[in-house]
C-alpha cells in the first residue's frame, strides 16, 4: 500500500479529464443528497436540461459515491484523486486477504498484492477520477467474496447477509458485477470436487448462490423498467457478426495483462477487428497455454478457480464488441476487476517455476521492479487531456474517436488550427460519416469561416439518412449560417425541412420564426413562436414528471 502511495502521489495534482467534465464538473445531479431519488432512476449521464434518452450505464451506487465526494470536497481536485487512490489501496488490502484464502500462503499472498498494486494497467483506473466505478466494483466484489467464504466455513448467517449486500453494491456500481454469481458457482463446483465431498445431495452447495442471482435479476428488472431493452449504439453493423472479434479483444487484454507495454487510453480499432495469420496464431497459442495450465493443475483447485474467474471476468469487456463502436472496444480500466484473479494466478505460477525461496525472491523482485518502473512511466500521461491524447496518438493514430476528443480538448484551449487539423484527420478516417463532416463544419462556422462551413455541411447532408434527427440538426445549423438577407429564402427552406423532421425539437421553430420575421411574414412567424412555446412547456413538464417519479 505504501508503494502504491509512492507511485501515485503525483496524481493528486492532476486535472479533471475526459468524462470527469459531464459526470462531475457540470453535473447538477451530484450536487446534493436530495437528488438521491433521481440517481436511482436515471442514467449516469442524465441531465435535467436535456431530453431523457436511452441509457447504457445504470450505476446508482457509483453515482452515490460521486455525491459523497462532492458533499465532502466540492470541486477541489486533490481530494477526488485522493479518494480514488485510497480506494485502490483498500482494494489492494482486500486482494491480499483474498490471496491468503485462495493461495494459502501469506508471502505468496503478499506477492499477489504487490503485483496488483504495481500493475501499469491500473494507472487509468486510479488516475482517471471517473473510472472509480472500477475501483468500487472491485472493492465490493472482493468484500462480498470474503464474507461468503467466512459464511461457508461455518460463520454466522450475518456473513451471508453482508456478502449479498456487498454483491448488490458491486452490481449497482458497474455492470461487470453481473458475473459475480458465476464466480461463486465455479468456486463451489471446483472446491467441492477437489475436496472429495461425497454429499448425498451435492447440488445443495449451489443453493447459497441463488441470492446473488436474485441481485443480478433485480438490477436487470430495474434497468429494463427504466430504460427498456437498450443494447447500446452497437458496432455500426451486425451485432452477432461483431462477436467474431471477441477472441481478438480478449487477446489484447491478456497481452496488456502479461506485457503491459504501449498502453493507451484508446487503441487502434484494427487491432480488434482485423484477423491476420499472426493474430490468429497468437489466439490459438493462448488457448493452448490455458489448456496446459488447467491440466498441469488438475489436482489444485485454487489455480483452476483463478483461471475460471479470470475467464469469467473477461466476458463483460469482451462483449463490448456488440455494444459499442470498434474505437471503444478496448480500455485498460475494464481490466481492473479481472486483473485480481490474474495477479493471484501469476503469483502462484512464479512460485512454482522457482526451485527455492531465494529464486522466488530474485524473480519476483525483478518482475515487480519492471512493473513499478512501467507504472511510474504511465501515470504522468493522465495529468491533463492534452498529455493524455498526445500519448495515445502515438499508439492509436487510426482511432477516429481519439482524434475527435483531442480536437475538442485543443479547441477548449484556443488552439483552433490544431483542432481543425484533428477534425480533418477524423474525416480522412471516416470519409463516409455525416457526423465527421458536421463536426468539422460546426467548428468552421464558430470561427466565422462560413463559406467553408457550408461546403462541409453539404457533404454531411449528402451522407445523412433522410428524415433522421441528424439531418434535422444539420439543416438547423446551416440555417444559422445563412443569416445574410440574400440567403433568407434558403434558410427558411432548410428550417421548414428541419421542423418537419423533428417538430418537437427545441429552438428549431424559434429559428424559423426569426427568419420569417426578417422576411416580413409576421403571422407565420407568430405561429412558429407559439409552437416553440408549446414545445418548451411540454419539455419542462416531461422533465418535472420524470423528476417526481
Amino acid at each position: 500500500m505504501l508503494i502504491g502511495v509512492a507511485i501515485y502521489w503525483r496524481d493528486l495534482s492532476y486535472d479533471f479529464i475526459l468524462d470527469d467534465l459531464p459526470l462531475i464538473m457540470t453535473n447538477p445531479t451530484i450536487a446534493s443528497w436530495r437528488n438521491l431519488k433521481t440517481i436511482f432512476l436515471t442514467d449516469i449521464f442524465y441531465s435535467p436540461y436535456a431530453p431523457v434518452g436511452n441509457s447504457m450505464h445504470y450505476r446508482p451506487a457509483y453515482m452515490s459515491w460521486l455525491v459523497l465526494n462532492n458533499e465532502l470536497f466540492g470541486m477541489v481536485l486533490p481530494w477526488w484523486h485522493l479518494t480514488s487512490l485510497l480506494l485502490h489501496l483498500l482494494v489492494t488490502l482486500l486482494v491480499y486477504q483474498l490471496a491468503v484464502k485462495i493461495l494459502k500462503e501469506r508471502w505468496l499472498a503478499a506477492l499477489a498484492a504487490a503485483l496488483f498494486v504495481l500493475h501499469p494497467l491500473h494507472a487509468e483506473s486510479v488516475a482517471y477520477v471517473t473510472a472509480s466505478s472500477d475501483l468500487l466494483v472491485a472493492f465490493f466484489s472482493i468484500a462480498a467474496l470474503l464474507f461468503y467464504f467466512q459464511f461457508r466455513e461455518g460463520g454466522h448467517t450475518g456473513y451471508l447477509v453482508a456478502s449479498v449486500l456487498g454483491a448488490a453494491a458491486a452490481m449497482f456500481s458497474k455492470e461487470s458485477a453481473g458475473m459475480f454469481p458465476w464466480m461463486l458457482v465455479v468456486y463451489e463446483a471446483l472446491t467441492g470436487r477437489h475436496q472429495g465431498q461425497s454429499e448425498p445431495r451435492p447440488w445443495k452447495r449451489y443453493v447459497w448462490t441463488l441470492p446473488y442471482f436474485g441481485v443480478v435479476a433485480a438490477y436487470l428488472v430495474a434497468r429494463t423498467c427504466l430504460f427498456g431493452f437498450n443494447a447500446g449504439p452497437g458496432p455500426g453493423g451486425n451485432r452477432l457478426a461483431a462477436l467474431l472479434n471477441v477472441p481478438l479483444v480478449v487477446f489484447i487484454y491478456l497481452k496488456n495483462l502479461l506485457l503491459p507495454a504501449r498502453l493507451s487510453i484508446y487503441y487502434p480499432p484494427e487491432w480488434s477487428t482485423r484477423w491476420t495469420v499472426g493474430r490468429g496464431s497468437a489466439v490459438v497459442l493462448v488457448l493452448l497455454a490455458v489448456v496446459l495450465v488447467w491440466r498441469r493443475y488438475k489436482d489444485h483447485s485454487g489455480v483452476q478457480v483463478l483461471l475460471s474467474w479470470t475467464a469469467i471476468l473477461l466476458i463483460p469487456p469482451a462483449l463490448a464488441v456488440s455494444t459499442f463502436v470498434s474505437d471503444e472496444w478496448v480500455h485498460d480500466r475494464h481490466m481492473y476487476l479481472a486483473s485480481i484473479p490474474f495477479c493471484l494466478l501469476i503469483a502462484r505460477l512464479l512460485a512454482d517455476v522457482c526451485h527455492s525461496p531465494k529464486q522466488l525472491v530474485v524473480l519476483s523482485s525483478a518482475v515487480l521492479l519492471l512493473l513499478g518502473i512501467d507504472t511510474c512511466y504511465q501515470v504522468p500521461r493522465f495529468q491533463d487531456e492534452i498529455s493524455l491524447y498526445a500519448s495515445a496518438l502515438k499508439v492509436a493514430p487510426t482511432n477516429a474517436t481519439l482524434h475527435r476528443f483531442y480536437a475538442a480538448a485543443l479547441w477548449n484551449r484556443k488552439r483552433q488550427e490544431q483542432a481543425l487539423q484533428e477534425l480533418r484527420a477524423v474525416i480522412e478516417l471516416q470519409p463516409g460519416s455525416p457526423y465527421s463532416h458536421g463536426e468539422y463544419a460546426n467548428s468552421l462556422s464558430e470561427i466565422g469561416r462560413s463559406a467553408e462551413a457550408l461546403v462541409e455541411y453539404d457533404k454531411a447532408l449528402q451522407r445523412a439518412k433522410a428524415s433522421s434527427p441528424l439531418r434535422a440538426s444539420l439543416l438547423y445549423r446551416i440555417a444559422l449560417v445563412e443569416t445574410e438577407p440574400s440567403q433568407l429564402d434558403a434558410a427558411a427552406a432548410h428550417l421548414r425541412e428541419a421542423v418537419e423532421i423533428a417538430p418537437k425539437m427545441l429552438n428549431y421553430h424559434a429559428a424559423l420564426a426569426e427568419v420569417l420575421r426578417k422576411q416580413g411574414n409576421i403571422p407565420e412567424a407568430d405561429e412558429e413562436l407559439r409552437i416553440e412555446t408549446t414545445n418548451r412547456k411540454q419539455f419542462l413538464e416531461r422533465q418535472r414528471a420524470f423528476a417526481q417519479r
